[in-house]
């Protein structure tokens, strides 16, 4: 797919978010971050990757996105338009990519204008149509129909039947042949907003490959508390890191931008992180390696290595932090 056709599909998405009233941050459409936007309505926060052809999103793009949202307790999404499979995805069919749901535009209009969740579903080549349980059994005890007597109707096993109660979905053609007999609506929405993806383990990246001052901006953070670190590769801002007392999140976390001048774009990142921490509620930091006149303190708070390395204590940090976004505002 070709840049126009990405950016013909951000614009869309972005008009659409702004009509259901979001509030969104947006990277630049040259950017190759693992995201491209992040929206906010109320509670609700999504990240989302624009991908017209699907299959351009890698296992290292998933990698991160999962972990960026996991960090901003936001809902991961892929927008795109076809894949090596797909010539074109479908209205109401929602994909998995790496764990992360795939869906179309207008797929996605219908989510976020309409309410209307997909129902719809595709996992290793098969479709199926996600379906309420309780009310298959509730509507098959009412009809006093037994496993048997309902596979009969429905042409499957006695076991798939009883498998659809309790573990598994059926293929389309099957859920509307149970739901013609029953006389009951058994599709429900996918809620892919609820992914689950908030109490898994989040990975660390190696800082084998860091900057030597990268490496020395983790160490120190690691000696404040910031334990839980991840230091990306595809996302405007280096690392974000989370407190941890005695294995416990303290809920104080930081996104960091470092100055180790092998980045000409400091300054474009350097917003985008601070404007990403205004939305999602979380403190953007820079860190510099001498105090000089630095036009990016005016835009995110700024600390220069000697500064962390004085402190003693995270609560230090953000101290210091509220005192230095007070004087930016």
């Amino acid at each position: 797919m070709s840049a126009k056709n990405r950016d013909l599909l951000m614009q869309k998405i972005n008009h659409l978010l702004n009509s259901a009233g979001y509030n969104i941050v947006q990277l630049s459409p040259s950017s190759k971050a693992c995201f491209d936007i992040i929206a906010k309505r109320r509670e609700q926060l999504i990240i989302l990757k624009i991908s017209p052809y699907i299959d351009n999103f890698s296992r290292d793009d998933s990698y991160e996105l999962i972990s960026v949202a996991s960090f901003l307790n936001a809902s991961p999404i892929i927008v795109g338009e076809s894949g090596k499979r797909f010539a074109e995805l479908e209205d109401g069919l929602v994909l998995l990519r790496y764990g992360i749901p795939v869906v179309g535009i207008e797929t996605f209009h219908n989510l976020i204008a309409e309410g209307m969740p997909p129902i719809v579903y595709c996992s290793r080549g098969r479709y199926f149509v996600q379906i309420n349980r309780r009310l298959l059994r509730q509507s098959r005890i009412e009809k006093n129909l037994s496993y048997a007597d309902l596979a009969q109707r429905v042409g499957v096993s006695r076991r798939t039947i009883y498998e659809y109660e309790h573990s598994i979905n059926p293929p389309p053609e099957t859920a509307a042949k149970l739901e013609d007999v029953l006389e009951s609506p058994l599709a429900e929405g996918i809620r892919i907003f609820d992914l689950d993806i908030e109490n898994e383990e989040r990975p660390n990246y190696s800082i084998d490959n860091l900057s030597s001052m990268k490496e020395d901006v983790s160490q120190i953070l690691q000696d404040l508390g910031f334990i839980s670190q991840f230091w990306t590769k595809l996302s405007p801002f280096d690392a974000f890191s989370e407190h941890k007392s005695q294995d416990v999140h303290s809920g104080l976390n930081v996104l960091v931008c470092v100055d180790d001048g092998q980045n000409k774009q400091l300054a474009n990142r350097a917003i985008m992180t601070q404007n990403i921490a205004s939305l999602t509620k979380r403190r953007a930091v820079m860190i510099i390696e001498e105090d000089k006149e630095n036009s990016l303190a005016q835009t995110i708070p700024t600390f220069t290595v000697d500064e962390l390395q004085q402190m003693k204590r995270a609560f230090e940090l953000v101290k210091k932090w509220v005192k230095k976004y007070s004087d930016l505002k």
